[in-house]
């Protein structure tokens, strides 16, 4: 069975959502480490990998759905500004767990 129109925009809306919220937990991590609140950091960069896993999985559905469709999906602004906010999500996880080391050693 074909993914409807409404379906699509639900999961990419879903995948935008999780992937915004993972971002933001990712950047608040950093600002308590540069506070030097690193239970919080981490804390909240585990926040922020939950609403990744989400967001990924999100993702992976509609692969699943477009190697599985005999027509494949329609490629929609929503479904590209959606992969674009994953992706942005994984460059902040990688800059934060970055940083919060950084100002970690900075602590010491």
């Amino acid at each position: 069975m074909a993914i409807t129109q409404e379906q699509l925009e639900q999961a990419c809306f879903q995948l935008i959502s999780f992937s915004g919220a993972a971002k933001s937990d990712f950047l608040e991590a950093v600002e308590y480490a540069k506070s030097g609140d690193f239970p919080q950091a981490e804390a909240s960069v585990e926040r922020g990998n939950e609403e990744y896993l989400q967001a990924h999985n999100a993702h992976f559905d509609l692969i699943q759905e477009e190697v599985n469709s005999e027509n494949g999906l329609l490629t929609r602004l929503t479904l590209v500004h959606a992969e674009d906010q994953l992706a942005m999500a994984e460059s902040t996880r990688i800059l934060a767990e970055q940083l919060i080391e950084l100002y970690r050693r900075l602590q010491k």
